[in-house]
């Protein structure tokens, strides 16, 4: 990986980061911004986003993620002196879950 793509996955993620608690504003689940993957060309971006809580919070939580995507564009526009921002495009990272859900079955036995 490039040194460009590094820093501008290192911005996005800040950036996202930033943004998220302006988006939520009440009640949600318990969020973070796990890695963000840049295309080669600079012009698509991958948000993986972790989601801690029960299933209807995550739920609402998500939804609510996802009507932001928006702000969170607007907000990297102003970070880039490059020609195209990068699309965001917003996923799920459910390792918390998976290490939750191991957790709990080591503990059964």
């Amino acid at each position: 990986m490039s040194q460009r793509v590094a820093k501008v996955e290192s911005i996005v993620q800040q950036t996202v980061a930033g943004v998220i608690p302006e988006i939520l504003e009440q009640e949600a689940a318990y969020v973070t911004v796990t890695r963000v993957d840049v295309s080669p060309d600079l012009r698509a971006a991958t948000v993986w986003i972790g989601l801690l809580g029960d299933a209807a919070i995550q739920d609402r939580t998500w939804e609510r993620l996802e009507g932001g995507a928006g702000r969170m564009q607007a907000a990297l526009r102003g970070k880039f002196t490059m020609k195209f921002t990068p699309r965001l495009h917003l996923k799920k990272d459910t390792g918390g879950e998976y290490a939750a859900e191991i957790d709990r079955l080591l503990r059964g036995l």
